[in-house]
C-alpha cells in the first residue's frame, strides 16, 4: 500500500495520526511544512492520500493542495482546517475534514479513499 503524506506542522498532532494511521496499517511521510510537503509531492514517491492542515507557517495549506494537484493528480487530499473551504478547492479529490477531529475517525476515512492493494 502507498504512503500517506501527512503536512501538520503540530508535532503532537502530527505524532498522534502517525499512531492511529499505522494501527491501520498505513504509513505516513511526515511533512512539517508547506515546503518539505512540496518537496515530497515533487518527489516520485508512491502515495494513496495526503493529508493537508491549512495552517502551515511558511504557506497555506491550499499552496500544497494546488501543488497536489499539479504533480499528484487523482490522488484523494484531506483537506484539514476548522475553516470553511473554498468552494474551488472541493472536488473529486478534494475532502474537508474540518478540525477538530478525531484522529481515529480521520485515519479510517484517509484508509476508506486509498486504494486496495492489487487494484
Amino acid at each position: 500500500m502507498a504512503s500517506v503524506l501527512l503536512a501538520e506542522d503540530e508535532f503532537l498532532i502530527r505524532a498522534v495520526l502517525v499512531d492511529a494511521l499505522s494501527e491501520v496499517g498505513v504509513t505516513c511521510i511526515e511533512a512539517p511544512t508547506g515546503q518539505h510537503a512540496l518537496d515530497i509531492l515533487a518527489g516520485d514517491t508512491p502515495l494513496g492520500a495526503i493529508i493537508v492542515d491549512i495552517g502551515l507557517p511558511d504557506m497555506s495549506g491550499e499552496k500544497v493542495i494546488e501543488a497536489a494537484g499539479l504533480h499528484r493528480p487523482g490522488i484523494p487530499v484531506i483537506r484539514c482546517s476548522g475553516a470553511a473551504a473554498p468552494a474551488a478547492t472541493v472536488g473529486r479529490t478534494v475532502h474537508v475534514f474540518p478540525k477538530p477531529y478525531s484522529a481515529v475517525e480521520l485515519s479510517k476515512f484517509v484508509l476508506s479513499l486509498m486504494p486496495v492493494a492489487g487494484n
